[in-house]
């Protein structure tokens, strides 16, 4: 292509992306979002110009391909920070035990984080089979250096072993005609609550399907298959059939937590999906893994907002080893998720919780809990940010039966953030999305912490520039299962797109909290970000 045509063409590679890249995706999915926005550009006209005869040096094609992701975020808040330990990377339910609170002065801190995936596809194999191998670095500026460890390394003089470990899979993709495709992923992946591969998906497949990444949506390493039948207008069916080792402390005792899922999804209609998901999960591991335990009675599950149930016999003053069997079996159907093919969309979901927890010495506990989750979404106007939409989540709360939790378990019992609750909207009612190591809200987790969740959000937002600056407001609301309020929030945010997958924003939130919150005081936070999509 000629100079002159490549300058006609650089105005229209700006679509917006700014609902498109939710930072609560995996890396992936961002990239497929942005390669659908360069495919949906309509190509210039050339312009006339002389040829250009002189020899070109061909392109070597390696195989090797590298998708990034750099984000800086400057943030000040009333947010403060009381236990230095976990001051590299806070996390959980505001006011827990996390040590982080809201306080009476303001806090100011800058942060950034770099993601980097290299995959290399042997041209021999003609892409049927692929390495992929993601690393991560990310820190605030000035906070330590000459120091080993995640989350850290931005001081003067910076030397760290920082690098932590995101991806490293094998992918396999069988030729199996054109109406069939099969991809098997060995390794270490992003393993979500969908029917959907997230390398070759976009935020909407995975954020508004499934269980809309509120039981499973984070890495973890075992094999996957997905399988798509396909015909000339779309995928008819999709499946998922997946094995995850999550914890393996001894490796020849059966201590294990064993995760598999499997999934199925039709499109009957044109723009409906109905989906079905079965997963189950063994934990034989006593509850005894890494700092902070695992599973329903542990610490971690606890600084991330889920229930911490207390199974001690009575009088007896340390906590029994507890094992589980638990399985969550999901219904959910969608019309139009990603607003593609006309202006109205709408998603809905319930997710039914079962299982059995087994103290050693102690009764054993049925689990026996229920979620349920709707979103409508209309683009009123041009641009992808002029959307309007509303969005309503339920769970059950635990009762008196000392033999029975009839609130919902989630993977963020299980792993460091297990379990992000996506398309919310809200920055410190529920989980931020944009954050890098700073996530904290009133509701961590879909459960409560065993409470209940009665939510609705909502946000309007207008492209005053389509596909360069959206202007958005929202808020929420959101309770406990006895009734009690949770919090209200308003925020805004300012969105503009300078350069081709490159954007700069200014979000904006307060948090009013109530009696069920575990702060008492009025929480702000504001931050100005920059994102660059590399690819």
């Amino acid at each position: 292509m000629s100079r002159l045509a490549a300058s006609a063409l650089l105005p229209l590679l700006w679509p917006s992306l700014a609902l498109a890249q939710d930072q609560g995706a995996p890396l992936e999915s961002r990239a497929v979002a942005a390669e659908e926005e360069l495919a949906a550009t309509p190509a210039p006209v050339e312009a006339a110009v002389e040829p250009d005869v002189m020899p070109k040096t061909p392109k070597p094609e390696t195989g090797l391909k590298f998708l990034g992701l750099m984000q800086t975020k400057a943030t000040a808040s009333n947010l403060t920070s009381t236990n230095p330990f976990l001051d590299g990377q806070v996390l959980g339910t505001l006011g827990g035990s996390n040590g982080l609170t809201v306080g009476e002065d303001r806090s100011a801190a800058v942060e950034q984080r770099v993601t980097g995936f290299f995959t290399y596809s042997p041209q021999v194999l003609s892409g049927r089979a692929s390495l992929t191998a993601g690393f991560e670095i990310d820190y605030a500026f000035g906070d330590q250096s000459y120091v080993t460890g995640g989350n850290v390394g931005g001081a003067y003089g910076a030397d760290a072993v920082n690098l932590q470990t995101r991806r490293l899979m094998a992918t396999l993709k069988p030729n199996l005609g054109d109406s069939v495709r099969l991809s098997l992923v060995l390794g270490q992946q992003f393993v979500s609550d969908s029917v959907s591969d997230p390398a070759v998906s976009g935020p909407d497949e995975l954020f508004r399907s499934g269980g809309k990444l509120m039981f499973f949506g984070s890495e973890a390493t075992g094999v996957s298959a997905y399988a798509r039948v396909r015909n000339g207008w779309g995928d008819v069916v999709k499946g998922r059939l997946g094995a995850y080792s999550l914890y393996e402390r001894g490796t020849y005792m059966r201590d294990d937590v064993w995760l598999v899922m499997a999934d199925v999804q039709v499109n009957p209609l044109y723009a409906t999906h109905f989906g079905a998901h079965l997963w189950t999960l063994r934990d034989r591991s006593g509850g005894n893994q890494g700092i902070f335990g695992l599973g329903p009675t542990s610490a971690l599950a606890e600084l991330q907002g889920a229930a911490r149930l207390d199974l001690r016999p009575e009088g007896e003053t340390i906590a029994p080893s507890v094992s589980a069997d638990l399985y969550w079996v999901t219904l959910d159907a969608a019309y139009n998720r990603d607003l593609r093919l006309s202006p109205l969309g709408a998603t809905a979901m319930v997710t039914a919780n079962t299982g059995t927890l087994y103290a050693e010495g102690a009764n054993n506990v049925a689990v026996r809990g229920a979620v349920a989750n709707a979103e409508v979404r209309l683009r009123y106007a041009p641009g992808e940010g002029s959307v309007a939409r509303l969005e309503a989540l339920w769970s059950s709360a635990d009762d008196a039966d000392p033999l029975t939790y009839s609130g919902v378990i989630t993977g963020n019992s299980y792993g460091i953030v297990g379990a992000i609750y996506a398309s919310h909207g809200t920055l410190l009612l529920f989980s931020d999305l944009f954050s890098i190591n700073r996530m904290a809200s009133v509701v961590y987790d879909v459960s409560g912490g065993g409470g209940g969740v009665r939510a609705v959000t909502g946000s309007v937002g207008y492209d005053l520039v389509p596909g360069r600056v959206t202007v958005a407001v929202g808020g929420g609301h959101a309770r406990d299962g006895a009734g009690l309020p949770y919090g209200n929030e308003v925020n805004l945010r300012v969105v503009t797109e300078p350069y081709l997958f490159m954007r700069v924003g200014l979000w904006g939130a307060m948090m009013t909290p109530g009696e069920a919150a575990l702060v008492n005081e009025t929480a702000y936070a504001a931050y100005l970000g920059f994102d660059w999509l590399v690819f």
